[in-house]
Formats: structure tokens, C-alpha cells, sequence
């Protein structure tokens, strides 16, 4: 079966991974035949299936949809497009052996809506202006006579014309030499110029000519589109940049591997502002199928991106993934590139409040946004909500009130993409080495020991608490107070900290993946079993250690951790942000994972209380916190907290700790075991940080 692209009169090299076909004898000698009725459901499913192919989105098959009348077999069938005043934007087609005219029409109308690479890209905003004239083509049969005798061979407004030449042919519609009042010598020369061939070429008996008929159908395309694709097709970019832009993207690639100058431009695809793109580079696997190998992404839902420049940026950064891997060419052509372009946004509210009624996931995707995070996802294969959820998982949104939700049009060539900023979680290594020893305690052996020696507290009597809650500034400023805590503990086996996280690199919630603490002089046995049965159990967590790899809040506390109690094992956790809502549901499911647990492992919040005010201030505000810590009021404590501004960096650790100890009905009891603030060490007054030790049972 050839594929053509048919234009009135300009020459065209034909493509020479064409097979060469070469009908023999008649092929479909007798004229389809169709009823008025059939003749208009082609015209409309036509219609329907080019505007499917400009907008993006899942598209219906024409074999389907035409019933009976897409069964009958023809030769060839051609779609074209005109715009206002009869100028051509596009005009594909298929033609050889007997085919049934669904699966002829479908390749046509595909092709014409996206592939026509003469003419730019068929915008959505320009559909309802355009004009759809469909060609049903039979009785191709070759031309026996030579020379001048084939000019009586040729019968203007019956036959339409092919030739064939080696890897030269041309195809000219029977519609062209009427429109362009060509006599049969002149149509003759034309179909020569089409395949490249010298304009007298005919009369060479080396080239092959075949006459064939045909007859067209035509109506304006506004009349043909029901209502929803009507009103879908607004706005600039369709489907036919995107698959253009995806095609200079590969070639793109292949030059920039061999050193060759990319195209940084095309002029045949769209290159204004979009909100959105994704670029995805797959290989297929043994069995045919894509297995993704790389992707870059960029997406922007409240401003603008330059579309061809953003492309060239996300191409450069994978192939500096490439570099280093001495790849095989061979490889790198064979891997398929895939193009996703976001559109059109609108914000249609928060993670708790969102309006998905709008959404259509054929045509929509959606991008969530909270701080300078983002996750978005097009899945035409999902509902709405279900679409919803797969975001909200990617984004590991613990802020949903602060999650902003945004509806954007998405033009893909793939039949699903997901793409994010979001950190993905980090293995790490087996040893976490110290990262602020000789920064916030001593970097020797010597040095640590020497400070506990002298800051943990004598004859004092250990006792089992549920959690406990201790300072980690370092050791100058709350050393003494977070040893006083500590001595204070019947540590259990298993040890979980929660600090907050203070650094924007690595996941939100994570949990440390680690075998051992590296410290000044020794070791501490971490415990990765429980860590990741931890993450299992609450799903906003994940093992990550990216997150603590320059984290202090929990590595302060390990040096006393080995003095009081070196035989258990310590798992870290660090948090950043958190509705309410959120954090007594994951309470809930540490609470149920708690109970698992023989014994329950000692919970201990890492935090330092308001930071930067004057010393008369931070111990007010802090009195108020206090009195919620006292109260055992999680929610006293998250409110207080957030009206009153207190920089309290620990907070959603502490209240999803004292939550969980709350739902387990293990907080029964508070006992303060010291307040202090910088100042009482510096000497300033202006500008103090406050720390708090307490104990929870």
C-alpha cells in the first residue's frame, strides 16, 4: 500500500522507503458504490476523525464508525483540506491493492490532519474554517500504449493519473486537471514533474502510467463536527506540531550524539508560549514494547514557556545524560522520542477543593502545584478522580490545602505521561558519614566525650516514657538541656527520631535508609528493617538519603544516643509541611503500625522552640506553646503555634508524634524538663533562640 501526499501542481520527490508497487492487471474495476446516506456519515466521520487528529486526544476508527459502507472495497482514497478561498492546507492518501475503504479513509485523514509537511501544521482555531473534500478512488489500470499514443489513453475529468519510475512516482487526483484546465499532454507533464521525473518522461516506455477514476464528496467542515469537538477546537497548537516537533527532536538528537549541528528552528510547527513539555526518550524491548529510558520535562502552569527553545533545552539536558556512556549509534537511532505539550491552563482550585467536573482526560491533563513543586499527569485511560489521585501520589502533597490544582490541554503523541519535580527518594549509602560534627558538636572522640562527661547529669533516675521532646542546636547553646532529656530515658531497643527538615534537597517525609551512623570515633547501629516498614506503613514517607545527608537535627542527638543507650538502633525522620487533616491521617497509620511493634520504639521529637525574636518575646511565645505541650493538646499546640507566629521548627513533627501517642491513648502525661534560651550563653538579648525539653507518657 503507497502513501501519498497530493498537492495541485508542485513537484514532489517521493519518499524511497516507499515499496516499490506495481499494480498488475485491474484493480478494483467497478465504482463504489454508495447511498446518499452513506456518502454523508463518510463525510461526517471523516470530519470527526481529522478534528480528533488536530486536537490530540484518543481518536475513534473510521471502520467503526461507518458501518457497512466502510467494508467496500476501493483502490485508494485521499482526504484534502482547504482553507477559505479554496487555498490547500493539506491533501493526503492512500492507494494500491483492494482495500476497504474504512482502513484507506482512516490513514488518509490521519495523514492529511498531521503529516502534510508542505504547508504548517493545522491549527485547532482554524478547523471549523476548513473545507473537507474526500476522494474515493477504483480501476487503476496500467496504460499499455507508448509514446504519443498515451495522450489518447487519458480522459480529462475521469482519469486521474500515476507514474512510476524506479523510486520516482507521482499521483495526480482527477480533480487537478479540471480545476487547472490541463488538457491530457499537460496533465501528463504535471504527474511527471509531481514524481520528480523530467516533464516528457511519460513518453518513455521505462516509465510506468496508470490511469485510475475517482469521484469526491465535500462540505465545510463547520457543518460536519458535532458540538463537543466544535467547542474543542480553539487555540493555536494541534496535534500536527507536535508530532513535527517530535521528528526534529529525534533528528535533533541523532546530530547532537554525532557532533553534527542541530536545527534549533522549524518554521512548519508552531513556537509560541506554552505551559508545559515533556520529552521522553524509549526503547523498545524484546517483546516491541517501549520501556521509558530517559525523560526531561518542564511544565509552568502560571506563566509562559517558549515551546522550540524549551525543546531544544530538555534535548540538551538528555543528551548530557547520553555523554560518558559510549553509546552505539545504532542505539541512539533506534530509540523513540515522545512529545507532550501543555496548553490552555486553568486553575480550578485547591487539592481540597478542586472542580473536576471541567476535566476531560481524553484531552485534559492535570497539574498540581504546591510551593515550587509540581506533578502532572495525562492518562486519557483514567477518570477524572482517578487522575486526581495518581497526581496527589506523585506530589506527595501533605498540604493539600496549600496544593494548587490546574486543568491544562495536553497534546501528546504517547498514550500516557506522568512528569514531576518532585525529588524521587535516593538509596544512599549503607553509612551515613557525621555531616556537622565539628559544626554543631565536637569532631572528636575526645571532644564528645569530654562534653557529656561534663553536661550528662549524675544520679538521676531513668524511666520509661512514650516519647520525649529535645533540642538540637549545637551542643554550646542546648547541649546541656538535650543531655539532661536523654538521661532521663530507659531507651528501648529501637529508637525513632522526627526532626524537621531545614534543606530543600530530597523527599519531604523521609526516612533514613541507612545500616549505620557514622560519628567522631565511632559508630551507631541505625536499624533499615524498621525504617522501611515505616514507609510501607505511612505512604507520604519514603527511604531517602538525600533528604539527611546535610540534616543536623537528628545526627546532634546520636553522640548522646551512644553514651546513654549504645546498643539500640536509631531510625531518622525528617518532615516538611503538613495540613492538620493530613497529618492526624498519617498519625493514624503510625499509630496501627506502632501496635505491630514488641516493644514500641521510644518517639523522640528533635526541635528547637521560636527563633529570632528578642529574649523577652521568644520566652512569652514560647510560655504559649508550652502550655499546649503541658496540656497534651496536639491540636491546641498546632493552632497556638500558627496564630501566634511562633518559629517553632519542629511543630509538624511534634504534633504527628503527639497525635499518634493520642490516637494509641499514650498521652497521659507531660513532664518539662527545662526551658532555656541562646542568650543565657551569648550574652545577647536581641536576637535568642528558645529550646525546650519534655517527656511524654
Amino acid at each position: 500500500m503507497e502513501t501519498y501526499r497530493q498537492d495541485d501542481l508542485s513537484s514532489q520527490q517521493p519518499d524511497s522507503q516507499h515499496p516499490e508497487v506495481q499494480p498488475s492487471g485491474v484493480s478494483v474495476p467497478k465504482k463504489p458504490e454508495l447511498s446518499e446516506e452513506q456518502k454523508d456519515l463518510i463525510l461526517k466521520a471523516v470530519a470527526r476523525r481529522v478534528a480528533e487528529a488536530v486536537i490530540g486526544g484518543p481518536q475513534s476508527r473510521l471502520k467503526e464508525r461507518l458501518g457497512d459502507a466502510g467494508e467496500v472495497p476501493v483502490w485508494g482514497a485521499f482526504v484534502t483540506l482547504k482553507g477559505p478561498g479554496g487555498s490547500l492546507r493539506a491533501c493526503c492518501g492512500q492507494v494500491g491493492d483492494a482495500s476497504p475503504l474504512g482502513s484507506a479513509l482512516n490513514a488518509a485523514a490521519d495523514r492529511a490532519a498531521r503529516w502534510d509537511l508542505r504547508f504548517p501544521a493545522i491549527q485547532r482555531g482554524e478547523i471549523a474554517e476548513l473545507t473537507l473534500e474526500v476522494w474515493i478512488l477504483w480501476n487503476c489500470q496500467l496504460v499499455t500504449a507508448e509514446g504519443e499514443s498515451r495522450v489518447e489513453a487519458v480522459q480529462i475529468g475521469r482519469h486521474g493519473l500515476q507514474v512510476i519510475r524506479g523510486k520516482h512516482r507521482g499521483l495526480l487526483l482527477p480533480g487537478v486537471a479540471v480545476e487547472h484546465h490541463l488538457d491530457a499532454r499537460q496533465f501528463l507533464e504535471h504527474v511527471c514533474r509531481k514524481a520528480g521525473l523530467p516533464a516528457n518522461a511519460w513518453l518513455d516506455s521505462a516509465t510506468q502510467l496508470f490511469t485510475f477514476e475517482g469521484y469526491s464528496l465535500e462540505a465545510p467542515m463547520a457543518s460536519l463536527l458535532p458540538p463537543d469537538l466544535r467547542e474543542l477546537a480553539n487555540g493555536n497548537l494541534a496535534m500536527g506540531d507536535v508530532v513535527r516537533l517530535a521528528a526534529l527532536a529525534h533528528h535533533n538528537l541523532l546530530a547532537m550524539f554525532q557532533g553534527a549541528t542541530p536545527n534549533f528552528y522549524t518554521s512548519a510547527a508552531y513556537d509560541g508560549p506554552v505551559q508545559g513539555v515533556v520529552l521522553t526518550i524509549k526503547q523498545a524491548n524484546d517483546g516491541g514494547a517501549a520501556e521509558r529510558v530517559m525523560e526531561a520535562s518542564r511544565v509552568f502552569p502560571r506563566g509562559e514557556l517558549p515551546l522550540q527553545a524549551t525543546l531544544m533545552d530538555l534535548l540538551q539536558t538528555i543528551v548530557a545524560g547520553f555523554r560518558g556512556q559510549q553509546l552505539d549509534p545504532r542505539f541512539v537511532s533506534s530509540l523513540r522520542i515522545g512529545l507532550t505539550i501543555l496548553v490552555e491552563p486553568h486553575h480550578i482550585g485547591t487539592a481540597v477543593d478542586c472542580a473536576l467536573d471541567g476535566v476531560d482526560p481524553r484531552f485534559h491533563a492535570l497539574c498540581l502545584v504546591q510551593d515550587d513543586r509540581w506533578a502532572a499527569r495525562y492518562d486519557p485511560s483514567q477518570n477524572s478522580a482517578e487522575l486526581f489521585e495518581a497526581v496527589m501520589k506523585r506530589l506527595k502533597s501533605s498540604r493539600p490545602s496549600h496544593t494548587q490544582v490546574y486543568r491544562l490541554t495536553a497534546l501528546s503523541t504517547e498514550d500516557s505521561v506522568e512528569a514531576s519535580n518532585v525529588s524521587r527518594p535516593v538509596a544512599g549509602p549503607s553509612v551515613r558519614p557525621a555531616a556537622v560534627a565539628g559544626q554543631f558538636y565536637p569532631g572528636t572522640a575526645n571532644g564528645v566525650d569530654e562534653f557529656l562527661n561534663e553536661m550528662l547529669p549524675q544520679n538521676v533516675d531513668r524511666e520509661k516514657w512514650a516519647a520525649a521532646l529535645v533540642p538540637h542546636a549545637g551542643w554550646r547553646y542546648s547541649g546541656k538541656l538535650a543531655a539532661e532529656v536523654w538521661a532521663r530515658l530507659r531507651v528501648p531497643p529501637q529508637v525513632i527520631i522526627f526532626g524537621p527538615k531545614h534543606h530543600a534537597i530530597g523527599c519531604d517525609w523521609a526516612v533514613t535508609p541507612h545500616r549505620t551512623w557514622a560519628l567522631p570515633g565511632l559508630s551507631l547501629h541505625a536499624d533499615p528493617e524498621l525504617a522501611e516498614a515505616l514507609a510501607k506503613a505511612v505512604p507520604l514517607m519514603e527511604l531517602d538519603a538525600a533528604a539527611h545527608a546535610m540534616e543536623h537535627c537528628i545526627e546532634v542527638q546520636l553522640p548522646i544516643v551512644a553514651r546513654v543507650a549504645s546498643a539500640s538502633r536509631v531510625v531518622g525522620v525528617v518532615m516538611h509541611g503538613a495540613d492538620y487533616d493530613v497529618l492526624q491521617k498519617a498519625a493514624a497509620e503510625f499509630a496501627n503500625f506502632l501496635t505491630t511493634l514488641d516493644p514500641i520504639p521510644l518517639l523522640v521529637i528533635s526541635s528547637d522552640m521560636n527563633h529570632y525574636a528578642d529574649e523577652q518575646t521568644t520566652r512569652r511565645l514560647d510560655r504559649l506553646a508550652l502550655d499546649a505541650l503541658e496540656a497534651r493538646d496536639p491540636l491546641r499546640l498546632w493552632k497556638t503555634v500558627r496564630e501566634n507566629r511562633i518559629s517553632m521548627c519542629g511543630l509538624v513533627p511534634a504534633v504527628f508524634v503527639l497525635e499518634t501517642l493520642r490516637q494509641m491513648g499514650r498521652l497521659n502525661e507531660c513532664k518539662v524538663v527545662g526551658y532555656t534560651t541562646s542568650g543565657e550563653v551569648s550574652g545577647r538579648q536581641d536576637r535568642v533562640v528558645g529550646y525546650a525539653g519534655a517527656l511524654f507518657r
